[in-house]
């Protein structure tokens, strides 16, 4: 059982990561947008994700989306198979059948 959340984790974490990072470039453009009104330089704007998965993989290549994804999956997986390990055994504790 924990190896099947482990997996799940891990796909969930594989599969979400890219737009993470798109997220946080997003975040970071709208506080580098105050600061570079001042210095009068190109900001890299992203409208939307879409338009931030398009650009990063057009311009960076698509192996940037997956930056950080080991540091990621190391604080994902043990918490999703530990949830799912408890998740199952409270189940059968509890003598509740799935929904």
């Amino acid at each position: 059982l924990l190896l099947l959340g482990a997996l799940g984790g891990a796909a969930a974490q594989a599969s979400a990561h890219p737009l993470d990072v798109i997220r946080r470039r997003m975040q970071m453009q709208s506080m580098n947008i105050d600061k570079s009104e001042e210095k009068d330089k190109p900001v890299k704007k992203y409208s939307n994700m879409f338009s931030g998965l398009y650009h990063v993989g057009k311009h960076e290549g698509i192996h940037v989306l997956f930056n950080g994804l080991g540091p990621a999956c190391f604080e994902k997986i043990p918490s999703t198979a530990i949830g799912y390990f408890i998740y199952e055994f409270l189940k059968v504790a509890l003598n509740v059948a799935s929904v």
